[in-house]
C-alpha cells in the first residue's frame, strides 16, 4: 500500500500521556496522577445552567457562530475584572471547543510553513504539536529547573530575532510555573523588538497557589495590540467535559482566527456555552475553595515524594502537576512511568517532547487535582516501594 500519510502528520509526537492513559483504563484501581484532570464538583447553579439549556431553542442552534452572546458577555467580564483589559465581546472574542482549537485556529491563522515561533522548554506537549501541524518551527527558550524553572532570559533577545510568534503559557503546564511581571514583560519587550504576535496561553491562569499572580501580556503597555489570548473553563473552572475555550483579541486579528474556527470547530456546544456563561458571570468566590482543596492535594503529593531517594521536585506555583527529576534512579522515564502502573497501579507521564523533541527522559508529571488525599497518601507509599524496588 502506498505512503498516504502526510507529511505534517510525520513531524508531530504523540502524546505520552495517551499510551499511558490506556493501560491505566485496563488495569481497575490504578491511581490516577497521569491525566490532567480535576474531580472538583463545580457549584450546581452551573450544572442548573447546563441542564436548563437542554431543548431550548436559542441554545440548540448553529448560530452565532462565534459563540453566544452570553457568553461572549461572561468573557469580556472576566478580562476586564481580572485584569483590566477591554474586549468587544461582538468582534473580538470567539468562543471555541476548548483552549485546544483555539489555539489550532490561530496557529493557521498566522503561521505558515517555516515560520518561526519562540516557545518555553518544558511546555504543553499540545502547543508544540499544534505548531508543527500549522507548519510552524518550535523555538525553544530553557526553564531553569535550580531556579524554579523560571526562564532564562540571558538567551532571549537571541533566540526571539527572526521569530513570527512568542507562544507561552501561565501557569504553565506541566511544570506549574507562574511568569513573574519581570519575565511577561521581557517576553512582550522581545515581541515588540521584533514585531512578533503574542499568543498567550491562560488554560490555568486561576490555578495560582500561595499568593502568586498570572500576569497577562495584554495588560502591559501596548501589547494587548499584538495578543491574542486563549483560555477556556476546563482547568480553571473544572469544566473538562463542557469543551468550552475561546480567543479573545484585537478584532484585526480575530478574524482571522474566527474564518479558521468556521471551518474547524464550527460551534461548541450551545447547551454547555450556558453553563460555560454561568461559570463565567457568577460569584467567582468558590474558586478559593477549589484552589485550597488543590493546594492541600499538592502539599501531601511534592512532600512525600521529596522524601524519596532519588526523586527530586520544584513545588509548583500554579496549574495542576508539577515534575520530579529521575536522573538520580539510572532509569529512563517512560520505562519508570510504565513499570510503576504495571507493578504499582500507579499512573503517571513520561515527559518525552513536553518541549523539545529529546526533552523528558530523565522527568516524570505528576497530577495532583484527581485524586482524593488518601489515595495521594497511597501513592507516596507505593511510588517509594517501587524506587527502593529499583536498587
Amino acid at each position: 500500500m502506498a505512503d498516504y500519510e502526510a507529511e505534517r502528520i510525520k513531524k508531530i509526537i504523540r502524546m505520552t500521556m495517551a499510551d499511558i492513559a490506556e493501560l491505566a483504563d485496563s488495569i481497575p484501581g490504578s491511581i490516577r496522577l497521569e491525566n490532567a484532570d480535576s474531580d472538583y464538583t463545580v457549584p450546581k447553579r452551573i450544572i442548573d445552567a447546563t441542564k436548563q439549556a437542554v431543548g431550548l431553542d436559542e441554545f440548540n442552534s448553529y448560530l452565532p457562530l462565534r459563540g453566544l452572546k452570553i457568553l461572549r458577555d461572561a468573557i469580556a467580564k472576566r478580562y476586564k475584572e481580572d485584569y483590566g483589559i477591554e474586549y468587544d465581546a461582538n468582534n473580538e472574542i470567539v468562543v471555541t471547543s476548548g483552549a485546544g482549537e483555539a489555539i489550532l485556529d490561530v496557529l493557521l491563522s498566522y503561521v505558515n510553513a517555516g515560520d518561526r515561533v519562540l516557545m518555553t522548554n518544558p511546555t504543553y506537549n499540545g502547543m508544540v504539536q499544534r505548531v508543527k501541524l500549522a507548519g510552524g518551527i518550535p523555538v525553544f527558550i530553557e526553564l531553569d529547573e535550580k531556579n524554579g524553572w523560571h526562564i532564562d532570559l540571558s538567551t532571549l533577545d537571541k533566540l526571539a530575532r527572526s521569530c513570527k510568534m512568542i507562544f507561552f503559557a501561565s501557569s504553565s503546564l506541566p511544570t506549574g510555573t507562574v511568569f513573574t511581571y519581570e519575565e511577561t514583560k521581557a517576553l512582550v519587550e522581545a515581541a515588540e523588538d521584533n514585531d512578533c504576535l503574542i499568543l498567550f496561553d491562560g488554560a490555568m491562569e486561576k490555578i495560582v497557589y500561595d499568593g502568586n499572580v498570572v500576569v497577562n501580556p495584554a495588560s502591559i503597555g501596548k501589547a494587548k495590540e499584538r495578543t491574542i489570548c486563549v483560555s477556556s473553563v476546563s482547568k480553571n473552572y473544572s469544566m473538562m467535559g463542557w469543551r468550552i475555550g475561546w480567543a479573545a483579541g484585537p478584532a484585526e486579528l480575530i478574524k482571522n482566527v474566527e474564518n479558521v474556527h468556521i471551518f474547524n470547530g464550527l460551534m461548541p456546544s450551545g447547551i454547555t456555552q450556558a453553563g460555560a456563561a454561568e461559570a463565567l458571570a457568577g460569584d467567582q468566590r468558590w474558586l478559593s475553595d477549589m484552589l485550597a482543596s488543590f493546594m492541600r492535594r499538592r502539599d501531601i503529593l511534592i512532600d512525600g515524594l521529596s522524601s524519596i531517594p532519588g526523586l527530586e521536585s520544584v513545588k509548583p506555583e500554579g496549574g495542576y502537576s508539577f515534575l520530579a527529576n529521575i536522573r538520580k534512579l539510572g532509569i529512563d522515564s517512560r520505562k519508570f512511568c510504565i513499570d510503576l502502573l504495571k507493578k504499582k497501579k500507579v499512573a503517571t507521564t513520561p515527559m518525552i517532547a513536553w518541549g523539545r523533541d529529546d526533552f523528558g527522559h530523565e522527568h516524570v508529571r505528576f497530577v495532583f487535582t484527581n485524586e482524593r488525599e488518601e489515595r495521594l497518601q497511597q501513592a507516596v507509599s507505593l511510588i517509594a516501594e517501587f524506587v527502593k524496588e529499583l536498587k
